[in-house]
């Protein structure tokens, strides 16, 4: 896959980046918007049978809405037609759903060893994240449980299994990245995977998700979208929850060593192919390399900032203070 990053010197000017990047950013950020208000509705509809007797239970509400992914699907549903209006003149939308070569065997086999040993990565920063914080009497703990949450309803199985990655990539590895895919092939992989990682307003999930959206971002762009959204399903509902329920008869000691020894597995897997591919690996990081200037441009887009501090805010409401 080549690198083509064209410079703002070469062909775009300040302006036209920094009006791309607010025009996908805003894109997202209502989209997010959108599902914020609907869950709220859903909310406030479930707690009127209360409101007659007094005997409002809000965390009860809560729960309730939490378990249910009804309202989530709903709102995925309605911001995917939202999103299809919104990019309607763009002309990126015929590019989704391209690819340069096909997937073989023996590729998606190296790409889905190396995708899931970040799974590893997402445990470790977890437990060094959380420790750091104790020793200043904070605990991110509640946030690394939502994270690796499993499905509690049949309505959320669906929706975190198989409709939320589906119109993540839709939206990530398609709407944003071939948004930016005009200004380079790598800055774009990459500007889709720190948008992404920064929806999940989880300062933990958030590292796992960028981490995870640039190889999603590499094999979308280099195989097709529908390889990205087979990835994503297989961490989400094999990964997840298929191998909760599995394990699902087992002390947490035995589910803790099946798991380490998955994540295991694949970390040395992923340590072959870099030994075995280093030559090919070491190309790759130097052309992959993303003008610096062009980023400088993009982050200082105010639809960018704002969207960054919502995300931020979201992510430091998480840490809670420890009991004296």
């Amino acid at each position: 896959m080549e690198n083509k990053v064209e410079t703002n010197e070469q062909q775009w000017n300040k302006k036209e980046i920094r009006k791309n990047t607010s025009k996908l950013v805003r894109g997202v950020f209502i989209y997010e918007l959108m599902m914020f208000i609907i869950v709220i509705i859903d909310m406030i509809r479930r707690s009127i049978p209360y409101f007659s007797n007094s005997q409002l239970d809000i965390d009860s509400v809560i729960d309730e809405a939490m378990n249910s992914g009804t309202s989530s699907i709903i709102a995925v549903f309605l911001g995917l037609l939202f999103l299809l209006f919104y990019f309607r003149k763009c002309n990126y939308r015929k590019l989704i759903f391209h690819s340069q070569e096909k997937m073989t065997g023996m590729s998606f086999l190296v790409i889905l060893t190396i995708f899931m040993s970040v799974q590893a990565i997402f445990s470790l920063s977890a437990t060094g994240i959380e420790v750091c914080l104790n020793r200043f009497g904070f605990s991110i703990l509640g946030e690394i449980e939502n994270a690796s949450s499993n499905s509690s309803t049949v309505s959320i199985l669906l929706y975190a299994s198989i409709i939320g990655p589906i119109s993540e990539e839709i939206i990530f590895r398609g709407f944003v990245m071939r948004g930016f895919q005009k200004y380079g092939t790598y800055y774009a992989i990459f500007m889709s995977a720190v948008i992404f990682g920064a929806f999940h307003g989880n300062l933990i999930q958030s590292i796992f998700a960028t981490l995870v959206g640039l190889v999603l971002g590499y094999v979308a762009m280099r195989y097709s979208i529908k390889w990205s959204i087979l990835l994503h399903i297989i961490n989400n509902f094999i990964f997840g929850d298929l191998l909760s329920y599995l394990t699902s008869n087992l002390n947490e000691s035995m589910q803790s060593i099946v798991i380490y020894v998955i994540e295991g597995v694949f970390c040395a897997g992923t340590i072959a192919i870099i030994v075995l591919k280093r030559k090919e690996m070491k190309k790759f990081i130097k052309d992959s390399k993303v003008d610096k200037g062009l980023l400088g441009l993009t982050f200082t887009s105010l639809w960018l900032i704002i969207f960054l501090a919502f995300q931020i805010l979201q992510g430091i409401s998480g840490i809670e203070k420890l009991p004296v």
